[in-house]
């Protein structure tokens, strides 16, 4: 369970090494919105899982109102929403063409990790059973994304010269590739966002957060 001081009147379901919960909860660190972890996972605990979440469907947040969202992008967009109303700069601009830029670096961020994630659940097949030709065209479009996101990356920050969800869920997609697929993200020549995950890591919102939970 996620410790923080006031009361937690939302509830996310999911396991933080899935790069899709990860960056909600990061995100509702940063926005400072309290929340219970319920930490399951949709294969090792299905017995628990399926009367909370009979889609096994990650990650689910409750709301206060006893309304459950689903989709890490809806969520996401729920709390930038919750943000605003609470007098904070969202993570994801509300409009205009700086909102499509972030949701275009967030694209791909997304399939980079999708394609990572698409790789994972292909080596737990039994070998004799796993398609080599499909592993290597996935790991192709993973290097090929991460390798765009590599050349929008100037400074710091993906956008704008500041903190933006494009760089949170980058930084989710990597930290994921790198837990679970190590030799993976060896293969990845990608330097600038290499240094952006590391000093994400090390953020209060990201320590809050661990993959191992």
């Amino acid at each position: 369970m996620t410790n923080l001081p006031d009361a937690a009147p939302y509830r996310l379901l999911g396991l933080y090494d899935s790069p899709f919960v990860r960056r909600v909860a990061v995100t509702m660190h940063l926005y400072g919105l309290p929340f219970e972890h319920l930490s399951l996972s949709v294969f090792r605990h299905m017995d628990a899982m399926r009367p909370i979440n009979p889609l096994f469907k990650v990650p689910m947040l409750t709301l206060p109102s006893g309304e459950t969202l689903y989709e890490s992008a809806y969520i996401l967009d729920h709390l930038d929403e919750l943000a605003v109303e609470r007098g904070l700069a969202p993570l994801i601009p509300r409009q205009g063409p700086e909102r499509r830029q972030v949701h275009q670096l967030m694209a791909l961020a997304i399939v980079a990790t999708e394609k990572a994630v698409a790789i994972e659940y292909e080596h737990k097949r039994p070998g004799e059973r796993q398609w080599a030709d499909w592993t290597e065209r996935l790991r192709g479009q993973m290097r090929q994304a991460f390798a765009l996101l590599e050349e929008r990356l100037a400074g710091d920050f993906l956008f704008g010269g500041h903190l933006t969800q494009a760089d949170i869920t980058t930084a989710a997609g990597i930290g994921f590739v790198r837990y679970v697929q190590p030799d993976e993200w060896a293969g990845v020549a990608c330097p600038a966002l290499t240094a952006l995950a590391d000093r994400l890591e090390e953020s209060a919102a990201f320590k809050a957060v661990p993959l191992d939970e």
